[in-house]
């Protein structure tokens, strides 16, 4: 089998975190530079527009569906510039897998390519639905306008796509167009910072479950073969101590960043799901559609994260049970005892967590959304 099609997964992840700087083997302080200086300025203009409009409960909503997406993009990019270390190592360890030679079987290969392909797929999917509703997002005002204008409306105001404070009147259509220029270049911060920061946890969590897999499998035939029975042994105890190293490393570098992206995606969905229904409630058929869309692309996205937090605890509590299953009674004392210490190190199983107290699961990911329930009914009354 070919696994050279399998890195295509690493080189989205490199095209995505390449366009803001950030991406950890090729750090670029010019597009860092220029796009945090953009994203903060955005979100002072977003909390101005919300400190004036503050005593208008729907407005209000309105400007927090976007500005805690910017405030969660400003997070993300800050933590990635200040973890960049630590990922340019777990990149560079997950790098060596990548090949043919690591793999002794068909059935090795296999299970690393169906995992690969699994994470290219939910890349794909976050990609598409957050470029879709991001799109719209930055349209809706401009498709608005224009279609005035060919109706000879020339009294339209100037809506701008996302929700900011000007200290000074745009009355001029030159301006205006100008304005809404210089805002594209959220489309790919939400893209690449909202979205692509998330893509890279999936591809280095769903790579490591497929190694714990391909484990699984060596330590099942271990005994199958008692020849060279030390050297095997020997390899399968460095392979598990460097998954588990792996995920250690990547759990602590991320804890921060998964913390924020629970709360954020929590509030996002609850402000989200409320649009929908307010909208829905005066026929407004074009916001309708946006916060649909909008709600599908959290939903989604919260459920990858859930998803591949159980891959992990899955493939980990598989892993022990082989160990466990294994007949590791029938061979000698020193080569029982290595396995034993395996057997120890895997009775915990492996989970991704938030801040060391909330497990991504896909059981939590329902709890979530009944949160997020919650959270809607009290604002409902607001209607």
């Amino acid at each position: 089998m070919d696994i050279s099609d399998a890195t295509k997964v690493l080189k989205w992840n490199k095209r995505l975190l390449d366009v803001l700087g950030l991406w950890p083997l090729n750090l670029n302080e010019v597009k860092f530079s220029f796009f945090f200086i953009y994203i903060t300025v955005q979100c002072f203009l977003q909390y101005a527009d919300l400190a004036e409009y503050i005593y208008d409960f729907n407005y209000v909503v309105r400007n927090l569906t976007e500005t805690i997406v910017l405030s969660m993009i400003f997070l993300k990019i800050f933590i990635y510039r200040i973890i960049s270390n630590e990922l340019r190592e777990l990149i560079q360890y997950i790098q060596e897998d990548y090949s043919e030679i690591v793999y002794s079987t068909a059935n090795e290969i296999k299970t690393f390519l169906q995992y690969t392909l699994l994470s290219k797929r939910i890349v794909q999917c976050l990609l598409i639905t957050c470029g879709f509703t991001t799109v719209l997002f930055y349209m809706q005002p401009l498709t608005t306008q224009l279609l005035a204008y060919n109706e000879g409306n020339s009294s339209t105001s100037f809506i701008l796509p996302f929700h900011i404070r000007l200290f000074f009147d745009v009355t001029q259509a030159r301006i205006y167009y100008i304005i809404y220029a210089c805002e594209i270049f959220v489309v790919p911060l939400v893209l690449c910072g909202f979205i692509g920061t998330d893509c890279l946890l999936i591809t280095l969590v769903l790579h490591i479950c497929g190694q714990i897999s391909i484990l699984t499998m060596q330590v099942g035939i271990l005994l199958d073969d008692p020849r060279n029975l030390r050297e095997k042994l020997k390899r399968i105890v460095i392979r598990h101590c460097r998954l588990l190293r792996l995920f250690a490393n990547l759990q602590s570098a991320y804890s921060a960043f998964l913390l924020q992206e629970l709360f954020g995606i929590t509030f996002l969905m609850c402000l989200g799901s409320y649009n929908v229904i307010a909208t829905s409630a005066v026929t407004d058929s074009s916001n309708f559609i946006r916060f649909l869309f909008y709600i599908l692309t959290l939903i989604f996205q919260l459920f990858g994260m859930c998803y591949i937090g159980e891959c992990v605890t899955t493939e980990s509590s598989c892993l022990c049970n082989a160990f466990y299953n294994c007949e590791w009674y029938n061979i000698s004392p020193d080569h029982a005892k290595s396995f034993l210490m395996c057997i120890l190190r895997s009775q915990k199983p492996l989970t991704l967590t938030a801040g060391n107290f909330f497990t991504f699961s896909l059981v939590n990911f329902t709890s979530v959304v009944r949160t997020s329930i919650g959270y809607l009914s009290v604002m409902r009354k607001f209607l």
